[in-house]
């Protein structure tokens, strides 16, 4: 008899823990991230573009990587771009990261850049650096909505925004701050 009991009690103590474990009710979901960051990769990019009217290359495009941003968007990182308008003076952008739109020829350079008008014979270096660049290859004009440092030659200045014409070598700066050095004075007779 006391068998009979027991194994009774058994049954409902294994009664109760199936219908303990049933009342969880937990779901398991996969893990797997919602959007992957990056679906594909290419390794060292190089593109040339050559001008519409004349035939001759405009710009020689070259980056570390192009990978597909969280945004579905073509990115570059390492992007350096060698650029000859058909004004004659010759210009280098690097970015660690920027987008170009092929057809409408859109530009954005971002996480910092940095933009340089080479020397001529009458022109020192120009070098622009900022964070973020915005353009368009096609029109040939830029700007930055952030602040950047200008050096020229051996001078240079900070601004809050820049604009840029590269077919016509314009360049328009907002809220200029520059540090400027006098010259010692000397005490000395003029006569």
């Amino acid at each position: 008899m006391n068998a009979r009991i027991l194994s009774i009690l058994g049954v409902m103590a294994l009664m109760v823990a199936a219908w303990f474990f049933y009342q969880e009710d937990a779901s398991i979901e996969p893990a797997v991230p919602a959007k992957p960051e990056v679906a594909y990769e290419v390794t060292e990019i190089q593109a040339v573009q050559t001008n519409e009217e004349t035939g001759e290359v405009e710009y020689t495009l070259t980056a570390d990587s192009l990978v597909q941003n969280a945004d579905g968007k073509d990115e570059m990182l390492g992007a350096v771009l060698n650029w000859q308008p058909p004004s004659g003076e010759a210009y280098t952008i690097t970015a660690k990261r920027a987008t170009l739109e092929q057809a409408t020829g859109d530009l954005k350079l971002y996480d910092g850049f940095v933009l340089t008008r080479e020397a001529t014979a009458d022109k020192p270096k120009l070098v622009f650096e900022g964070g973020t660049l915005v353009g368009n290859t096609k029109s040939r004009k830029l700007s930055s909505d952030e602040p950047l440092l200008v050096k020229n030659g051996e001078d240079s200045f900070r601004a809050q925004a820049m604009t840029a014409d590269l077919n016509a070598g314009e360049y328009e700066f907002s809220q200029i701050e520059v540090l400027y050095h006098a010259a010692e004075r000397k005490d000395e007779p003029l006569f």
